[in-house]
């Protein structure tokens, strides 16, 4: 048995069995979908493919994700998980600034392995009405999906929504931004920033993480900001 699955299983057995049992049934469909969503587009992916890839019946699926449009919001909670864990590693989170080009950077490099994971992301959004209501992830998810990370527990994982409104809490604390800063208009146009610049870059075979990255700069200075070096 690999080292770091035996390490994961013997974290999880600090949780009751329920938990660990529902932190590893998502966990894995989530895996199976992302793994479809390499070859296919999400119409074309089947919940019964799905199902037989974690090894779990369709009823079952259904108790853990009553749409399968769950599970792109599974994923981007378990991405803005990722992103504040890299944000941290790369010691960016500090700073409103920081915190953004994390979100940027991280999903910029991600994206290289699988770009229709974030092509299906942005068109889910675009085409859902009804308001997202996303299942927070437990602290046994956490735990099964970062087993060496220090305080996981207590990390954000609110989506993108929620990264962009830390980064400008951080800055404002911080200074970073003007006090004169029409802070729900920024927010807008960083979330402009991140769901239109993929399009384009993806169009034109351009450099999506230099692409994001001088926006942000361009957003940033733009409205008066400061950058530490």
């Amino acid at each position: 048995m690999p080292q770091n699955l035996e390490k994961k299983l013997e974290i999880l057995r600090q949780f009751p069995l329920k938990e660990r049992k529902f932190a590893k049934t998502r966990t894995n469909l989530t895996s199976a979908f992302l793994s479809e969503l390499e070859t296919k587009t999400f119409e074309e992916i089947k919940i019964k493919d799905l199902c037989q890839m974690a090894e779990v019946s369709e009823p079952t699926f259904y108790n853990y994700f009553p749409e399968k449009g769950d599970l792109i919001l599974h994923y981007i909670q378990i991405w803005s998980l990722q992103v504040s864990v890299f944000a941290n590693e790369k010691k960016l989170s500090e700073s409103g600034f920081g915190i953004l080009s994390a979100l940027f950077r991280y999903t910029a490099k991600e994206s290289k392995k699988n770009p229709r994971i974030l092509l299906e992301i942005i068109s889910f959004q675009a085409k859902t009405k009804k308001p997202i209501q996303i299942n927070r992830l437990t602290v046994a998810e956490r735990v099964l999906l970062f087993p060496d990370t220090s305080g996981i527990e207590n990390l954000a994982a609110d989506g993108i929504e929620g990264i962009i409104q830390k980064a400008l809490a951080v800055a404002a604390k911080n200074g970073e931004l003007p006090k004169s800063t029409n802070w729900q208009s920024f927010s807008l146009s960083i979330a402009s920033c991140f769901f239109g610049i993929p399009i384009l870059a993806f169009q034109l075979n351009q450099n999506l993480e230099k692409l994001w990255l001088d926006s942000l700069q361009y957003l940033w200075l733009g409205a008066g900001g400061k950058i530490e070096n």
